[in-house]
């Protein structure tokens, strides 16, 4: 127990004096003299069983007033004689409490845990003291809804709420207002009381469903905490609750009684906290079919957007392939997923393919979205088509796009792919001696990396690394060098010493500075994937973010881009807008939805990797060149390393040491 005193009181058991009942200093006669005076006045009830707090509230003031100035032992004289001059002790005690709890002063607040150890104190000398059934449901009702939850387990004890006839009443009034659903904080408070009673009266899912509609996620995690049953039982609630059958999800809601219309669940919502759940219980994704069904639309979604949105002018056959061979991996035989693909192409006014492929799956008339069945119908009837927007453009509209993109010359035969452990040691030791040939810094070298979403992995949203890219110039031969890791192969080869020596050499070497973009962002795939290289990765002595370059320049020296137009102000930073910044056009995205899962890599998908690593490097020495000829002071070394702030640095910690027990 925690008391206010000044620095010369060191009595730990302050409450507790033993003199109290014959404490004749200046301030004990005063408390004596206030509590008779009150006692003379008038009362507006006949007895002390009345809740009227009005003949107590000059006293209580008193009480208050010796509280704040550290004189504990007079305001327990005070408190003391009122208790055992009442023949309702537990009653005063409860219209105390209220009396405190009720007010916005928080200092008063303070003073609830003394209140009930000073009437510890006395009912210990009267065991003839006893609860009035009388003010049993308003404890719950009032004092349990406004206390603090470091006060609540005080609060269960002096009512004795744990006695088995107690118990039974506190089972049923939670019962009530969960099935009431009116108040989501008091029923938050009241599902810790559960929780210290340590029993299962009432079901888990009755508990946990009001609070998990209400976001109470700070209590869920109480409720919960470490308990692996739990947290699978919450799991599958959640799981239950953003099922597509909404007449499954009404009577879930029936049968424990909660009283929320299904329509209005948030589905996105819980969706969210269901990813987070799912990775820091471990758990997997498959065990919970709901779930699984709406990340696998989510990825649909995904690779309709990338289709249709982002690489839509470009004309790539391969790719289309490609696509199309994640879009079956993705549905397989799940009819519902084949049905929810055709809608999408009807939404991307696509009905040539949402035609295709309901034949390829099968689906019959009654199935399909009713634009696509007219479609099917008059394809039968050999009438006149009007066809949707053709997502194939000319020859002439595809090459006039691919002069608009960003795309410098690589040559297949400056990359070097390395996929067996031993070749990795000799491509890095020729970039580890490039340092001699370079003058006022060390040389650049770009990093990145090609990801991929699997839909048969445990978790959707966790990306799977496929190649790590590096990229720099060779200054004596003005040639560029280029490497791919196959992650997917060297994996299997490296141990986790192995893992966390090549991070060592990449993001924390004195030979070259490592050029990344958002490497925050980097940082959480490699973590996720390799545990190991967790170190290397938060130190990064050896790293520049772009990202930052990009911001500082934006803010402080813009002109140093060639392109930038201050009426354009542009809100995107990705590095696709850093390129156009740099070279007045945007980086080539037309391999983005490659499947980065299939070995051997195209020619194709090799030069497209390479690229994004190799524009660093040409972004860097732009600044540089940039910066010398406006006579911009400029010093790489002012942004060499990466500052984490505390949250992000506790995150990925976290998820390594998390990654590493697993």
């Amino acid at each position: 127990m925690i008391l206010e005193s000044d620095d010369t009181d060191h009595d730990d058991n302050i409450l507790f004096g033993n003199d109290t009942s014959t404490d004749d200093s200046e301030h004990g006669k005063n408390s004596k003299t206030v509590f008779i005076e009150s006692k003379k006045k008038p009362s507006n009830t006949q007895s002390d069983s009345s809740y009227n707090f009005s003949n107590y509230l000059e006293i209580y003031e008193q009480i208050y007033k010796f509280y704040c100035h550290d004189e504990h032992k007079q305001w327990q004289l005070l408190f003391s004689d009122i208790i055992k001059q009442s023949s309702t002790p537990y009653q005063i005690l409860y219209m105390f409490l209220d009396h405190t709890l009720s007010t916005t002063n928080n200092k008063k607040h303070k003073m609830v845990i003394p209140f009930i150890e000073q009437f510890k104190q006395i009912k210990s000398l009267n065991k003839n003291i006893e609860l009035d059934e009388t003010i049993k449901h308003n404890i719950l009702l009032k004092i349990c809804r406004r206390c603090l939850f470091s006060q609540l387990e005080s609060i269960i004890d002096i009512f004795d709420l744990r006695s088995i006839d107690n118990r039974l009443i506190v089972i049923n009034f939670i019962n009530e207002q969960i099935e009431q659903h009116q108040d989501i904080i008091f029923i938050s408070q009241l599902t810790k009381i559960l929780k210290l009673f340590e029993i299962n009266a009432i079901p888990f899912e009755k508990i946990i469903i009001p609070l998990i509609l209400k976001a109470q996620w700070e209590t869920i995690k109480f409720v919960v905490e470490d308990n692996k049953i739990l947290q699978r039982k919450l799991l599958q609630t959640i799981d239950d609750l953003i099922s597509t059958d909404k007449t499954k999800v009404r009577c879930l809601l029936a049968e424990y009684s909660i009283g929320i219309n299904s329509n209005y669940i948030d589905i996105h919502i819980l969706k969210r906290a269901a990813r987070k759940l799912l990775k820091q219980y471990n758990f997997d994704l498959h065990d919970f079919p709901n779930l699984a069904m709406h990340e696998k639309i989510s990825f649909l979604k995904t690779l309709f957007v990338r289709k249709y949105l982002e690489r839509k002018n470009i004309c790539d056959n391969e790719d289309d392939e490609s696509w199309s061979e994640q879009i079956k991996e993705l549905i397989h035989d799940n009819r519902n997923l084949q049905i929810k693909l055709i809608d999408l192409f009807v939404d991307y006014t696509d009905l040539d393919s949402g035609d295709e492929w309901a034949r390829f799956y099968n689906l019959e008339d009654f199935e399909i979205p009713e634009q696509v069945r007219i479609h099917r119908q008059n394809i039968l009837k050999n009438d006149t088509i009007t066809r949707s927007i053709s997502i194939k453009p000319s020859i002439c509209l595809t090459k006039q796009l691919k002069d608009n993109i960003y795309k410098p010359t690589i040559l297949l035969s400056d990359i070097v792919y390395i996929e067996t452990d031993s070749d990795v040691d000799p491509f890095l030791n020729r970039f580890e001696c490039a340092r001699c040939n370079v003058g006022s810094h060390l040389p650049f070298v770009g990093f990145d990396c090609e990801t991929f979403m699997d839909p048969t992995q445990r978790t959707l949203n966790s990306q799977i690394i496929s190649t790590i890219q590096l990229a720099s110039l060779l200054i004596s031969r003005n040639q560029y060098l280029y490497g791919v890791f196959d992650m997917l192969a060297l994996r299997l080869q490296f141990d986790i010493k192995s893992l966390a020596e090549l991070a060592q050499r990449l993001f924390c070497s004195r030979d070259f500075i490592l050029l990344t973009y958002n490497y925050a962002c980097d940082t959480s795939s490699l973590i996720e994937n390799y545990p190991s290289m967790n170190d290397a990765l938060m130190q990064g002595t050896a790293v520049i973010d772009l990202f930052r370059v990009q911001q500082y320049i934006l803010e402080h020296c813009p002109q140093v881009f060639p392109y930038y137009d201050v009426l354009l102000n542009s809100k995107s930073r990705g590095l696709s807008e850093l390129v156009r910044l740099c070279f007045g056009r945007p980086l080539d995205k037309s391999m983005q939805t490659s499947d980065w899962r299939k070995r051997p890599l195209k020619q194709a998908q090799l030069i497209y990797s390479v690229l994004d690593a190799r524009v660093l490097v040409d972004i860097a020495l732009l600044i540089e060149k940039r910066t010398h000829s406006l006579q911009i002071p400029w010093s790489w070394s002012n942004f060499k390393g990466y500052i984490w702030t505390n949250k992000a640095f506790k995150k990925r910690v976290g998820m390594s040491q998390k990654l590493e027990n697993s």
